[in-house]
């Protein structure tokens, strides 16, 4: 895919403020994308020669807070797809000051994002971001209040685009996939830069498997394996979405896991069979190896779609030891809101991946 776009950026930290044009290029003559709309200043290219784990993730507007809390728990690249609409572009602005005004961010964070054409539209614009007024003191001092003003787009959500958009987007080879909301297990990216390199290289069909966990609201979230274990013990924690989609979520041996991660600093793997078409288990995988299926419906077999593809492709899945992540919050059902995506997305588009995918 051809890309002709061109990004101005601060040229020193902090208070020095500058234009932002980018040209968007069109996508399936649906989507407008801009990438590298703003760009890491670290390539996390250290002396151990080890390419470094993107972590490759998707948000809305409405999702400022947790994309800002993530730069303080990820060591390495980080790579965002941000889906807009016309009522949400101002976020666009906001992050251009979050990237200029916070050294941390502007070191991991490389943004990218896209929007829906509208009807009868045939071709992309280029967005411009006009100078900041502010001071970095200035917007330190009202970012709570400015973030709280963004709101979210009121559209169909293309969550698997915006997945493809941050790893095609990444500044490493390998990719964690991972959604915004999820709290990664503490140095998991330091953790498993060896084993990832030794594993995925391009070549080799091998993908790294991340367990995943939820906890009950205002808990205490579990960072290390030691904290995790405690914490299921007294019910505090439990597999991902273990009452609502277990078989989506579930990877066999917990025990087992438990007892290698506490008995060795080391991470290793194990070897573990596909669990089934409802599967939708986080992996870590290569720049070159396949992508979600960005025309599936919203809300509809969405990851499911690329651990299929995955499996279909001869690729062996390998759990990860020691490392995990985690959500606050149990979920028991869907929303109103997803009950009636769902139910829209079923009506509209099910024919589409049908046809791709027919035994699903």
């Amino acid at each position: 895919m051809s890309r002709d776009y061109w990004v101005e950026q601060p040229d020193f930290p902090d208070e020095t403020s500058k234009n932002y044009s980018i040209q968007t290029e069109i996508f399936e003559q649906q989507y407008c994308i801009g990438y590298n709309f703003l760009e890491g200043t670290d390539g996390f290219r250290d002396d151990d020669g080890l390419e470094p784990i993107t972590l490759a993730t998707h948000a809305t507007s409405d999702m400022m807070g947790t994309l800002e809390k993530m730069t303080s728990m990820w060591h390495g690249p980080i790579s965002v797809g941000i889906f807009i609409d016309y009522h949400s572009s101002q976020v666009l602005e906001y992050l251009a000051e979050v990237h200029r005004c916070d050294e941390e961010f502007r070191r991991k964070m490389t943004i990218h994002f896209a929007i829906r054409q509208s009807a009868f539209q045939t071709s992309c614009p280029s967005i411009h971001i006009p100078k900041s007024n502010r001071t970095c003191w200035m917007f330190r001092s009202e970012q709570d209040i400015l973030r709280s003003r963004l709101s979210g787009p009121f559209q169909l959500y293309p969550s698997n685009l915006m997945r493809n958009v941050a790893r095609h987007g990444a500044k490493s080879d390998i990719h964690f996939i991972m959604d915004a909301d999820m709290i990664v297990s503490e140095g998991f990216a330091q953790k498993v830069k060896k084993i990832a390199n030794q594993m995925i290289d391009g070549k080799s069909k091998h993908v790294l498997a991340v367990r995943r966990f939820e906890s009950v609201n205002g808990t205490y979230l579990p960072r290390t394996h030691f904290e995790l274990k405690q914490s299921m013990l007294y019910s505090k924690t439990f597999e991902f979405h273990h009452r609502f989609f277990p078989q989506g979520h579930h990877i066999d041996n917990l025990e087992q896991w438990f007892d290698i991660s506490e008995r060795t600093d080391e991470v290793s793997t194990q070897e573990i069979p596909y669990a089934g078409f409802e599967w939708e288990v986080q992996v870590i995988l290569h720049r070159s190896d396949p992508y979600n299926a960005a025309y599936f419906p919203s809300r509809i077999k969405v990851m499911h779609s690329l651990i299929y593809a995955l499996c279909r492709a001869d690729y062996t899945f390998n759990v990860l030891s020691h490392v995990f992540d985690v959500h606050e919050g149990i979920k028991h059902t869907n929303t109103i809101y997803s009950k009636a995506t769902i139910a829209h997305q079923e009506a509209y588009a099910m024919n589409v991946y049908v046809i791709q995918y027919p035994n699903i």
